[in-house]
């Protein structure tokens, strides 16, 4: 069981650069604790800013983030709770996914989500607050400490595989 926020981090990124080696066989992956840094700092120091014209607007603080390069260089974050998701988790990363668009966008608890979110995503299915762009949504899930990887069958929106 997890104190602290921080140590789920290890066992995510972890888990988040398998996926990303996963899905982009061909890309080179990295993946970071960016939880104490600002975004944009971070792209810059490590030379990925060249890859995003705005990113010194990137003011946020990810908790994890993975840039995917191949022919376009991609980001991809993951927000981690201690916590049931709430709407205002959702709204955090709602607000840096539109501000970077990341390729993947996704918020985790070991506690899943709360039930006002369980209202508002599966009783009254408003997954359109999942959306940061045209095809690009939020993703949601559970995080299993024990298996330390997304337990695929709370994932939202239903359907998604990750």
């Amino acid at each position: 069981m997890y104190r602290e926020e921080k140590e789920m981090y290890p066992h995510v990124r972890s888990w988040f650069e398998k996926v990303l080696q996963g899905k982009f066989k061909r890309a080179r992956i990295s993946v970071v604790d960016t939880s104490k840094k600002v975004l944009s700092k971070w792209l810059f120091e490590k030379g990925y800013h060249r890859y995003f014209k705005d990113y010194s607007t990137y003011e946020i603080e990810v908790d994890i983030t993975g840039v995917i390069e191949s022919e376009k260089t991609e980001l991809a974050f993951v927000e981690c709770k201690l916590n049931k998701i709430t709407l205002r988790d959702l709204s955090q990363l709602l607000g840096y996914s539109k501000v970077a668009l990341p390729l993947l966008s996704i918020v985790l608890s070991p506690k899943g989500i709360s039930d006002s979110m369980n209202l508002l995503l599966n009783v009254s299915r408003r997954n359109d607050v999942l959306y940061y762009a045209n095809d690009k949504s939020i993703i949601i899930g559970k995080w299993d400490e024990t298996r330390k990887e997304i337990d695929q069958s709370s994932i939202i929106p239903r359907g998604y595989h990750i």
